[in-house]
């Protein structure tokens, strides 16, 4: 028996509101979402205030969401609108790379966080992966989290033995996959094509005894092996 698609699922076209205060950076998303088949733009805020006051009354299924607003913040203006908006994406749109941004904004509800200067049609893709429940970041985001992860546990914690004979290359790859990076942002990453990355994601299945991401994720976690990346200083 087919399990039935979610109303979100069989969506042909996704609303979108934008926060941000940049005129020029507000009009270049909108140009842009125009151009897709499969977004829509809904309304532009140019502060949070204005979007906490108003952005309630016309729910959008997604928010693009600049940080450095006038008045609060976006990462204030996310937790006041995600007590209102509980079935709305909220995706972080900014220049910031810093580390606790970052996770504060995960933290505070957001179901991404992508760089200003990603390339329009990995964004659109972002976004596609945003509405059917993903979580994505950019390559360099993800990079960061990990190296600045990697360096607060070497402090603390002395990872398990890896038993399980995973390669460096698997072990790298399981700490992307554990992030909520695609298989092509994992191939752009390493320089390596999505098959490759593909068959390798068939070898940790094999060598974990499990059947599926969450099952990889929750075991490599309870083993200590997803806290590093091997070849990252």
């Amino acid at each position: 028996m087919v399990k039935p698609e979610t109303s979100q699922e069989i969506k042909s076209l996704y609303l979108v509101s934008i926060i941000e205060d940049n005129a020029h950076t507000a009009l270049n998303l909108q140009e842009l979402l125009s151009k897709s088949g499969d977004f829509q733009f809904l309304k532009h805020y140019t502060s949070a205030q204005q979007a906490i006051l108003s952005l309630p009354d016309e729910v959008p299924d997604i928010v693009i969401l600049d940080i450095g607003l006038p008045g609060k913040n976006g990462l204030e203006c996310l937790k006041e609108l995600r007590l209102k908006t509980l079935n709305t994406k909220y995706v972080i749109f900014t220049v910031f790379e810093d580390e606790e941004k970052i996770v504060e904004a995960i933290q505070g509800g957001a179901s991404g966080y992508l760089l200003k200067d990603t390339p329009p049609a990995l964004f659109l893709a972002e976004l596609r992966v945003i509405v059917l429940g993903g979580a994505p970041l950019t390559a360099r985001i993800a990079d960061k989290i990990i190296r600045e992860f990697t360096k607060k546990e070497e402090t603390k914690i002395t990872p398990l033995v890896n038993t399980l004979g995973l390669t460096e290359r698997e072990l790298q790859i399981l700490n992307f996959v554990a992030l909520g990076m695609t298989f092509p942002d994992i191939a752009e990453e390493l320089d390596i094509s999505s098959h490759t990355v593909s068959r390798h994601i068939e070898k940790i299945y094999k060598k974990m005894e499990v059947h599926s991401k969450s099952e990889a994720i929750i075991r490599g976690r309870r083993m200590g092996i997803i806290r590093d990346v091997p070849g990252y200083p």
